[in-house]
């Protein structure tokens, strides 16, 4: 089996107080085999708000795979957000913007939907998913997972705009053999099918860490990849701040007849 934790939207800068503690000891109570956390590491992408993240990071002591989100290139700074989106993403927490992590069992790509043309929409472009393909072709038989910042598609009522290029991905990330693909930016978790894509599993997790949640508590997720099924659950902050409630259980087979 392999255990990943799907975290997303830390907000550092802007987080509730009291979360964190319970967060790390929550993820190492769960010894996860990864640790994913699909974007929004940051409020406003400054350097102080990184160094949290990377302390964050650091904490859990076991391997992180991140990337960014739209929070995590300048808004106001327009120079910087043109010019040099990532310098601070680069410079505070990672070299790469779209790592790779693989098991005998599972390959997870992170792929950078942040745009910096267009602050919050984000966009996936046909030069990134022949970059996954490429890399999926090495794969073998090992199950596909590619983490983003945006979803690919909206849960009925939300009102925003669809990422650029999502309708493209939707149609190659089955050809090439992807089955999940884990997401965040709406602070709202979801565990089940794409619509438009049915064989593809749509996993958002909700913040894990701000106070700018929505319908939910503060939350991620848990996968268990085990040898025939895919197992979600999500995992909620509880009134006293302990990462103690559960909540709706999902199950999913490898393959979809």
């Amino acid at each position: 089996m392999t255990r990943i934790v799907h975290v997303s939207d830390l907000h550092f800068g802007a987080t509730s107080e009291g979360l964190l503690a319970p967060l790390c000891s929550r993820i190492a109570d769960l010894s996860p085999d990864l640790v994913v956390i699909s974007g929004d590491l940051t409020q406003r992408a400054q350097s102080h708000q990184f160094a949290e993240a990377r302390d964050f990071i650091d904490r859990l002591g076991v391997p992180v795979l991140c990337i960014p989100g739209n929070h995590d290139i300048p808004l106001w700074n327009i120079a910087a957000r043109l010019i040099c989106p990532w310098r601070a993403w680069r410079q505070g927490l990672a070299r790469d913007l779209e790592g790779v992590w693989q098991d005998a069992q599972v390959i997870v790509a992170g792929i950078n939907t942040a745009n910096p043309l267009a602050w919050k929409q984000g966009r996936i472009t046909a030069a990134m998913l022949d970059r996954l393909e490429a890399l999926f072709a090495t794969a073998g038989d090992r199950l596909r997972i590619v983490a983003m910042h945006h979803p690919l598609e909206h849960l009925p009522g939300e009102e925003q705009w669809l990422m650029q290029g999502a309708e493209l991905a939707l149609r190659r990330l089955p050809e090439m053999g992807v089955r999940m693909v884990l997401s965040g930016h709406i602070h709202v978790s979801h565990a089940g099918p794409f619509t438009a894509a049915p064989g593809l599993l749509f996993v958002q997790a909700g913040t894990g860490l701000s106070w700018r949640r929505r319908a939910e508590a503060n939350a991620f997720n848990l996968l268990d990849i085990r040898d025939k099924a895919i197992e979600v659950q999500t995992i909620l902050a509880d009134e006293t701040g302990a990462f103690a409630a559960v909540g709706r259980a999902h199950s999913f087979p490898h393959v979809v007849a």
